[in-house]
């Protein structure tokens, strides 16, 4: 019988030649050579309340970003049985989502303020990442504590400033839930918050994003530089050093030393197009693309909403819907008076997309705040949005806190799922509504704020007044400009929103004709989010990067236990008909609406609906 790895280390001292990946070998050999026990146990050690309080608020932008992506990555492999967590730079857990139900999510080692470093937990995918500062997995027995020999870890950093190690993503599981392309996608949010920081950290300066192929602008393959109003470069991301050799990497060079072109004819070209070419000095050309308020300023001329697309931390908003048209025409003119907005939609239909967009047209100088109203704690819900002083409750963070409404002073404060707001929350939202001002828990003295409030849910608030639940009086403080945006079934711009979300993908994908066709005639329960979860799914099953109408036919069904796209639309007249179908009943059998929405004639309209009736007439003889 072979002996088990861990016994033969703690007797030779060493792990056997080839047996693991070099990797994994040599951060065996450094737990050794400080002496951990390869068949002892780990160091569980937990950080307490308030030293877990002061690293989130360290952390706090990166945290923001972090758990979007968690989120994101969630939906991506959600029924997998992982949980997902966030750490800083220093292994130290600090945000985690559960998924499934085995015994990995309920063991207390995940929790928020668990250390996770090589040092103390031996070989596991968190402590590798910090060590080594490069993705990581560990699998099974590959853990160097038998504790953990059931696990499998996947796990990437998130690089900030500098290249310094701004913190790590893990996606955990059993052994039996293991999936190979975990480490991608960990990888892929990692990349994307990375860009977040680098756009926030160089808001002031104008941003340029290139690559040598146009297509892959706008997705996680393109290079980021930094420049100032004189041309110098003043920061630059992973992917430009690889572009741009060592160039990119020196700061302070100045943009002619990179390219070919001088920085001020250059930027005498930008209101001409969205888009550009740049040859290096090396000979190489790349399309690019301006960023941040100097392009903005540069494009000014143009109106949001006559753009076929808004760009803004790397997510493209297509609005070439006329819903979408006017939904945007409505929220710039609101934010201009500084009025509350609710936006109403369907889960997955852009929401808060939206409610971004209402803060970057509004010009405040403040932060964007989301808060998640359904899962704010009922206990704790006065100090959360309103903040509170330092010891003014048992566990109150160190030096007290701002809270969420605070910290949108200056901002937008948003507010989703607000109709799950609990009624004691409602209560004291109003209050302060009523008069801009907060009081934190534990001072005596009044606040005032200036904040741009949006709200958004998923339901009809309208239909539950006199109903238990949301309160009338707050619905009419919260809603003097409702928008309300579309299922992704009855957007006019489908196509260029499946277009839009191919092109942000890290690798080309090509539909065939086929699988286009089925694409558009899918009801979209879950909408946009759903398209997108979809379309990634595709990515990383069709290795050749072309799809065909059964590669998607098999990714539907594994979404919607098996329920094939045909049954809902089994072909384009039938799709036509239950388009006009949806349209007459949103009408109320306004003829003249009808045709307005659809874009077509009134005699289309007529036809279309006498094939209806015909068709229901014949199948009830």
């Amino acid at each position: 019988m072979t002996p088990d790895i861990r016994t033969v280390l703690a007797r030779e001292g060493t792990v056997p030649v080839g047996h693991y990946r070099p990797e994994i070998s040599l951060s065996w050999k450094r737990c050794f050579g400080i002496g951990l026990d390869p068949l002892g146990s780990p160091k569980q050690i937990q950080i307490d309340t308030s030293e877990l309080s002061k690293r989130r608020e360290e952390n706090d932008k990166l945290r923001r970003l972090a758990k979007l992506e968690m989120e994101n990555l969630h939906r991506q492999i959600a029924g997998s049985n992982f949980v997902i967590l966030f750490a800083d730079s220093e292994g130290v857990i600090l945000d985690r989502i559960l998924d499934g139900s085995t015994h990995v999510h309920n063991s207390r080692w995940t929790l928020p303020g668990f250390i996770w470093k090589e040092g103390m937990n031996g070989t596991n995918a968190l402590g590798l990442v910090a060590k080594i500062r490069q993705p990581a997995v560990v699998h099974g027995e590959e853990h160097y504590f038998k504790a953990y020999a059931n696990l499998t870890c996947a796990a990437a950093p998130i690089f900030g400033g500098n290249g310094k190690l701004a913190g790590i993503i893990d996606a955990t599981s059993d052994c039996r839930s293991r999936q190979l392309h975990t480490l991608a996608l960990v990888r892929m949010s990692c990349i994307t918050i990375e860009n977040g920081l680098f756009r926030d950290r160089n808001k002031g300066l104008l941003i340029f994003e290139f690559h040598n192929r146009p297509e892959f602008l706008g997705t996680l393959q393109s290079a980021l530089l930094a420049f100032d109003e004189e041309g110098f470069l003043k920061d630059s991301n992973g992917r430009s050093q690889l572009y741009l050799q060592d160039l990119s990497s020196r700061k302070n060079v100045h943009f002619d030393q990179i390219f070919r072109v001088p920085f001020r004819k250059f930027l005498d070209r930008l209101p001409n197009a969205g888009s550009s070419y740049l040859t290096d000095t090396d000979g190489s050309s790349f399309a690019v693309r301006p960023f941040n308020h100097h392009a903005r300023k540069l494009t000014s001329k143009r109106t949001f909403i006559s753009d076929l697309r808004w760009q803004m931390q790397n997510v493209t908003m297509v609005c070439e819907d006329p819903g979408v048209k006017s939904a945007m025409h409505m929220v710039k003119r609101a934010v201009e008076l500084n009025v509350p907005i609710l936006i109403r939609g369907k889960t997955g239909t852009g929401k808060e997309l939206m409610a971004r967009y209402a803060h970057a047209v509004s010009n405040r100088k403040g932060g964007f705040i989301a808060v998640n109203c359904a899962a704010l704690p009922e206990t704790l819900v006065e100090s959360e949005l309103f903040g509170h002083e330092d010891g003014a409750f048992t566990g109150a963070a160190k030096g007290g806190s701002k809270g969420l409404v605070g910290q949108a002073n200056g901002g937008t404060l948003f507010l989703d799922e607000i109709g799950a707001m609990s009624a004691e929350a409602q209560a004291k939202l109003l209050r302060f509504l009523d008069r801009m001002e907060i009081r934190p828990v534990g001072n005596s003295t009044e606040v005032a704020l200036d904040i741009q409030l949006i709200s958004a849910t998923n339901t009809d608030l309208k239909a539950r007044e006199g109903k238990p639940g949301f309160r009338p009086d707050l619905l009419y403080r919260i809603n003097t400009m409702e928008i309300c945006l579309p299922p992704l079934c009855k957007r006019q711009d489908l196509h260029e929103i499946i277009t839009a979300i191919l092109n942000t993908l890290p690798h080309p994908l090509k539909l065939e004709p086929d699988a286009l066709r089925l694409l558009q005639s899918h009801a979209w329960p879950g909408n946009i989010r759903e398209l997108k979860g979809v379309l990634t799914r595709l990515l990383i099953t069709c290795e050749s990067g072309k799809v065909t109408r059964e590669d998607l036919e098999r990714i539907i069904s594994s979404e919607n236990g098996d329920a094939r796209m045909e049954t809902q639309s089994k072909n384009l007249a039938d799709h036509e008909l239950a388009i006009v179908i949806s349209a007459y009943e949103d009408q109320k059998g306004n003829i003249s609406a009808v045709s307005r929405q659809l874009g077509i004639s009134r005699n289309t309209v007529y036809k279309k609906l006498k094939k209806i009736r015909k068709r229901r007439f014949d199948s009830s003889e």
